[in-house]
């Protein structure tokens, strides 16, 4: 041996250091009767396993969803078929009572005729005609009401005495609006016109037929 194959390294290491640095021991698969996993720190001749590849191989079977029952069937005549709620019975429905049970007094139309003599007419408008404040009294010399009536219209005219001292042309207004309001009302007639006459004046309290 030369003395450059004996001089120590050029760091100072011995180069026969190297040499006796035991490698890692090979791996001998078991025979298939046996467990094949590989000892630990051992690769598998497949190449080394990724980073977390037995951790998240794991987790994901452990987290894995069970399977969905199967829709509830049954067997009729060989076929499969689904299973169906019942339905409701069905409910009678509502009949209308006979007609001889229908209340009395209940009927649409009643036959019959309805009538009105004027001098009624004439009474509700003498009264409608009194009420409104400045009217002394009908007048006394001729008729105070008489009455125009035609199908379901009437005409109305009036002769009244005023008390003194009040504005006649707002007494007359006021008759008018009255005795045409009342009349439509109580009788349920159309009043066409109401015609007012004034026939004569007294001093308030002096009037005849004047409601006290």
């Amino acid at each position: 041996m030369s003395d450059l194959e004996q001089s120590p390294s050029a760091d100072g290491a011995d180069p026969g250091a190297t040499r006796s640095e035991a490698a890692p021991m090979p791996f001998f698969p078991a025979p298939p009767a046996r467990h094949t996993t590989p000892p630990t720190g051992v690769a598998l001749s497949g190449g080394p396993p990724s980073a977390g590849s037995s951790a998240v191989g794991s987790s994901a079977v452990g987290t894995l969803a069970p399977p969905m029952a199967p829709p509830q069937v049954s067997q009729v005549s060989g076929r499969h078929q689904r299973a169906v709620r019942p339905l409701p019975a069905p409910t009678e429905p509502e009949t209308a009572p006979p007609a001889g049970n229908a209340q009395p007094g209940t009927a649409a139309v009643v036959k019959g005729r309805i009538t009105i003599e004027d001098e009624v007419v004439e009474k509700i408008a003498a009264l409608a005609a009194l009420e409104v404040d400045g009217v002394a009294s009908l007048s006394e010399r001729i008729q105070g009401v008489r009455v125009h009536t035609r199908d379901n219209e009437v005409a109305l005219d009036l002769t009244i005495v005023v008390e003194y001292g009040t504005v006649i042309m707002d007494v007359a207004k006021l008759v008018k609006t009255n005795v045409a309001r009342v009349t439509s009302l109580m009788l349920g007639m159309r009043v066409t016109a109401v015609n007012v006459v004034i026939d004569d004046v007294r001093m308030p309290g002096q009037g005849v037929g004047r409601r006290g």
